[in-house]
């Protein structure tokens, strides 16, 4: 349980530098995240004890990876920018239920009454966090801040599927390298997309970016290192849950605490009903 803590104070913490990064430079972030899927790269090199391998079937679904990779990295570094840390945390967790659809519908994945009802709650979720009532709120949401979780959603999705599918031809004989391909495919693609779209910001964020996103890339790592970890001792069925409701309400605390963002009694409601929602999800 002190593992678990402390990895979700480090995801916390690698979300919080890249809201930080983002509301301070207000760059587009290509760059920035580019540098954050390299370092998080460099972690699955270090932590790999065999000989790295690469199949082509790997390296396929590798590169299939990277894009869904580059697309969830700067569409989250994108929601954190354009709108409300909490909010961001609370909708992107929903993304589970593309992967839990597909894995019911085409996997024939079994499913449990618990299944259903936290399909239910996130529809209730999702309609109380939107009907406001006369009940104010700070938080505005914006076209391009929905677009950009739906896009993180979306991206989020590809990569439980694809690597569910990866997982079904090679098992975790290639996670490495599978994840090596992923995580290098999204820098590359991001600095190709960076040199397009953001040239004129190059020497601004090139400035900065180094040093944040190689923080936000280290704690990424560490997170992924201490997940592994924690299998070690608590099965996967009971870690899940854990984390994904006590993040959501981590994040609203934090939201609240340090960036003084205000939310309507509904809003609040609506953050409690998710996170019940995703815990069930899990089981």
């Amino acid at each position: 349980m002190i593992l678990i803590c402390i990895g979700l104070a480090v995801h916390q913490l690698e979300a919080m530098i890249v809201r930080f990064y983002g509301k301070k430079y207000k760059k587009g972030g290509m760059f920035f995240n580019a540098v954050i899927c390299l370092f998080a790269m460099i972690y699955f090199f270090l932590s790999d004890e065999g000989t790295l391998e690469f199949p082509k079937g790997v390296c396929l679904y590798g590169a299939l990876n990277s894009i869904m990779y580059a697309t969830g990295f700067y569409s989250a570094y994108a929601a954190f920018k354009l709108g409300s840390f909490g909010l961001s945390r609370l909708f992107t967790s929903f993304g589970v239920i593309v992967p839990t659809f597909y894995g019911i519908v085409f996997l024939k994945e079994p499913t449990t009454l618990f299944t259903y009802i936290a399909f239910v709650l996130i529809l209730l979720s999702l309609f109380l966090m939107n009907y406001q009532g006369k009940e104010s709120s700070s938080q505005k949401i914006s076209f391009r801040w929905i677009l950009s979780i739906l896009f993180i959603v979306i991206s989020n999705a590809a990569i439980a599927i694809i690597g569910r599918v990866q997982y079904g031809v090679y098992g975790n004989t290639y996670k490495n390298e599978f994840l090596i391909i992923s995580l290098a495919g999204a820098t590359i693609a991001l600095l190709i997309f960076g040199f397009i779209f953001e040239r004129d910001s190059f020497k601004v964020e090139i400035k900065h970016c180094l040093v944040f996103g190689a923080l936000a890339g280290i704690f990424n790592g560490i997170g992924n290192l201490l997940t592994l970890i924690t299998y070690e001792y608590l099965p996967i069925s009971f870690i899940s849950p854990v984390k994904s409701g006590a993040g959501i309400v981590i994040s609203f605390l934090v939201s609240i605490i340090l960036y003084k963002e205000s939310f309507t009694k509904r809003q609040l409601i609506s953050v409690g009903i998710g996170a019940l929602a995703v815990v069930l999800m899990n089981f």
